[in-house]
């Protein structure tokens, strides 16, 4: 078995969703420091597989494969065999599945470090898994799964996404609706995966409003195809706000992302993506418990602000806009 410390293969697995998946970024980062010239591959949802392959830190993306109709120990077998064949040399599992702990074990791979739940005994590197506390960043979590490899990482940088092409995709679509390259604007994204963690639609067209009517800034709203239908109730018909709900792609809404001054969202996992290219974020919290609060989900980072208040309802709109404000006075 090849040491840890010579290690050349290594193989990340996170196969859920956008958020979850980018605040492996930083461990990714943290591994790679310690060992710069091992391949780095990040088993993902085939969702995300161009996204992350933008990252140029990440050598390989491997879309993980979607098949609801087989058993999971079946799914397993096939990862297992898929993976095989890159003859990694550490697997680390930051979303406990017992589909994937069987499946890096049946690849083959010598070192599989993760959570010890759902059939951690098939791991050889455990940590408790303490993330229903929510004592701590999701990103936090994640580079324990590094120091429990025996590095002791500190803080580093999120890794930078490569854009070219989209970034001028996202020029011309913006000056096709009015707003020019040196223009700055805020993005607004009102949409998140649970009904309950929304701020009211009404509250986002009055933020909307008062935007328009009291910053000089374009606002660009902003979510995917399923939220098309819904984008009327967000937006004031009488001020020229840009509308691009559904019409860009993932590595297209990290470009735009890119260029905002700001943005403004409930809990989702555009706020993660503003994070990894550096754009600042207000994000709005209901009533959560700690596994699902800020403390663990909230932007990774300083420069970003969080309102958190016991419902999405005891948000006002006043406050949104006068944290706006004052993020906006805050020298980049």
């Amino acid at each position: 078995m090849v040491s840890i410390q010579r290690a050349r293969h290594i193989l990340f697995l996170r196969t859920d969703r956008l958020g979850e998946t980018l605040l492996n970024l930083p461990a990714i980062a943290a591994l790679k420091q310690f060992l710069p010239n091992a391949s780095l591959a990040l088993l993902v949802h085939p969702d995300l597989q161009v996204l992350m392959s933008s990252f140029p830190i990440i050598d390989h993306v491997i879309p993980y494969p979607q098949d609801a109709h087989r058993a999971w120990w079946i799914r397993a077998y096939q990862v297992g065999c898929l993976l095989r064949s890159h003859r990694f040399d550490i697997a680390v599992v930051s979303n406990p599945m017992k589909e994937l702990h069987l499946a890096a074990r049946l690849a083959g791979i010598p070192v599989r470090v993760g959570y010890n739940r759902k059939w951690g005994w098939l791991l050889t590197h455990r940590l408790e898994d303490r993330k229903a506390l929510g004592e701590r960043h999701e990103a936090e979590y994640n580079l324990d799964l590094v120091r429990r490899l025996g590095f002791q990482t500190s803080t580093p940088q999120w890794p930078v996404p490569h854009l070219e092409r989209e970034q001028l995709e996202v020029l011309q679509l913006l000056e096709q609706q009015g707003i020019q390259q040196s223009e700055p604007f805020i993005a607004v994204h009102p949409w998140t995966s649970n009904p309950l963690k929304e701020w009211p639609a009404t509250r986002f067209a009055a933020l909307i409003q008062q935007v328009g009517e009291r910053v000089p800034l374009s606002v660009v709203v902003i979510g995917g195809p399923e939220h098309r239908h819904q984008a009327d109730a967000i937006i004031p018909p009488a001020l020229p706000v840009v509308n691009l709900v559904g019409r860009l792609t993932l590595n297209q809404l990290a470009a735009l992302l890119a260029r905002a001054r700001l943005l403004v969202s409930n809990d989702s996992g555009p706020v993660h993506l503003a994070v990894a290219v550096k754009t600042k974020t207000l994000v709005l919290f209901g009533a959560s418990s700690p596994a699902t609060g800020p403390r663990r989900w909230g932007p990774w980072g300083e420069g970003h602000a969080v309102i958190w208040k016991a419902s999405m309802e005891a948000i006002t709109v006043e406050e949104v806009f006068e944290a706006l404000r004052q993020m906006l006075e805050t020298k980049q």
